[in-house]
């Protein structure tokens, strides 16, 4: 297989490399050092087109992906994304149902109404703000995205959302996820308008092994921005460290590793509970940073174990939708750690279905995955898939500490903090835990059965991604009187 570059309306000769069994054809370091010459001419190119008229493009891509869609033509894709990235054909059709919400114009406009202190407008046009002051919102690029991952939804936002705020974007996706990233964004050929084309000739998609000499430009050399980073160590440090000699001192935004938790209580045991974690826990294999990879119940420990005898149903239902890859080095060591967590005192629930080996581990007060770790140590947050661990806890006070303990439990090595808590509790434990919550670092809190959704509204890891690629040009019109 040959991986190409998409560079629509830009000439560009290419270095081959080969990875695996793949051949990566990457931009060279001349080609991209003309790209970002014209870095001012694209960018007003750009910005002659109202958000708008930017937006209107967008939503016809979005048209054009659903169109595919229901024809059925997103078939072969689904096939070969499942093949590259280890998931099941059938969650890359439902990642394709997703991929509309992206590429909502409806949704993007909310989400850049709310991301920008002065509004949308403030991407046409200076807005006042009283007394002779005015602000307008320009682009802060040219912008390099480097994600990294096996969803196609991480790589497209924040590159709809840096076109969309009028940069000249350079995209990195992974091998993983590049063809798909490639299909929908080579849409951009078929809306057929000036503001299409404008767009098109904005965006360059490339991907670059670690030691290639034209990322290694890029990151030390290139007349760059911005630089959004999607992943974490080693990686993130050497990006970072690449950056420090740039000349043209790009700003530098992460989005790390993260995970998700689950809070229940005994007051809220029900199916629709039951069902919503366990979505959560089959959709990606609980690879997304929203996925929930343990849980706390407030409450009766024995409640729990009906809770988890609920769960495992689910799972055993669910699971059989959605088929998964399991090693057999793999399934030696899952089966391995689940008798020591027995010994340790944990009840077990498991499946030994190959294609569905899920595993709910019940714990008394504190994690005794934690110590299942540091015996197993390949029993990482990486590895684990379909695994979860409830631990039960007397009242909200101790849920919210095991929130805390996630950044510092060995068994989550290699994960920041917990992005996202799932919440299904009793209204008097909600507003409790809420109030917790708030100020214990966590970047989302949502109902749990659909921790995997995000809003137009939302933020990003608790940025707005409007305003990295933005920033705020400020104009006088009249002198300030002295006090």
């Amino acid at each position: 297989m040959t991986t190409e570059p998409y560079c629509p309306g830009t000439d560009f000769t290419t270095e081959e490399r080969s990875l695996g069994s793949r051949t990566v054809r990457e931009i060279d370091v001349k080609s991209l050092k003309a790209i970002l010459s014209k870095e001012k001419e694209t960018q007003r190119s750009l910005s002659r087109f109202t958000i708008e008229e930017r937006l209107k493009v967008i939503g016809e891509m979005g048209k054009l992906w659903q169109s595919r869609l229901d024809s059925g033509d997103l078939g072969g894709l689904a096939t070969s994304l499942a093949s590259s990235t280890g998931y099941d054909r059938d969650l890359m059709e439902v990642e394709f149902s997703f991929i509309g919400e992206v590429l909502s114009a409806e949704n993007i406009r909310r989400n850049l109404d709310l991301s920008l202190p002065q509004g949308i407008h403030a991407l046409d046009s200076f807005v006042d703000m009283g007394g002779g002051e005015f602000i307008r919102q320009v682009p802060a690029g040219p912008v390099l995205i480097i994600s990294s991952g096996n969803s196609i939804i991480p790589p497209l936002i924040p590159t709809v959302v840096s076109l969309m705020t009028g940069n000249l974007t350079l995209l990195k996706p992974s091998l993983a996820n590049y063809e798909a990233i490639v299909e929908v964004m080579s849409l951009l050929g078929k809306v057929d308008t000036e503001a299409g084309r404008a767009i098109a000739r904005s965006l360059v998609i490339s991907h670059f092994s670690h030691d290639s000499p034209s990322l290694d430009y890029l990151l030390s050399e290139g007349n760059l921005g911005v630089v959004n980073f999607w992943g974490g160590e080693p990686a993130r440090g050497e990006v970072g460290l690449k950056l420090c000699s740039n000349p043209h001192h790009p700003a530098y935004f992460v989005n790390g590793p993260l995970t998700g938790i689950a809070i229940v209580d005994e007051g809220s045991v029900n199916r629709d509970t039951a069902a919503g974690l366990a979505l959560n826990i089959v959709l990606y294999d609980q690879q997304l940073c929203s996925s929930p990879t343990s849980a706390v119940f407030i409450g009766d420990h024995e409640k729990a174990r009906e809770f988890v005898s609920m769960v495992a149903k689910e799972l055993d239902d669910l699971g059989a939708d959605f088929g998964m890859r399991m090693e057999q080095d793999a399934a030696f060591l899952l089966q391995s750690a689940r008798r020591y967590l027995q010994f340790k005192g944990s009840a077990v629930r498991a499946s030994n279905k190959v294609s569905n080996m899920w595993t709910v581990v019940l714990s008394k007060g504190r994690s005794a995955l934690r110590d299942a770790v540091a015996f197993y140590p390949s029993l990482n947050i990486y590895s684990r898939k379909r695994f979860i661990e409830i631990i039960t806890v007397g009242d909200v006070k101790e849920a919210a500490e095991l929130v805390d303990d996630v950044s510092t439990n060995p068994a989550y090595t290699g994960v920041d903090k917990v992005q996202t808590v799932g919440l299904r509790l009793s209204e008097g434990n909600r507003e409790k835990m809420l109030d917790r919550l708030t100020f214990s670092g966590v970047y989302r809190i949502v109902p749990l059965e659909d921790m995997f959704m995000r809003g137009a509204a939302e933020p990003y890891d608790g940025e707005s991604m409007a305003s990295l690629f933005t920033y705020a040009l400020y104009r006088r019109d009249v002198p300030l009187e002295p006090e």
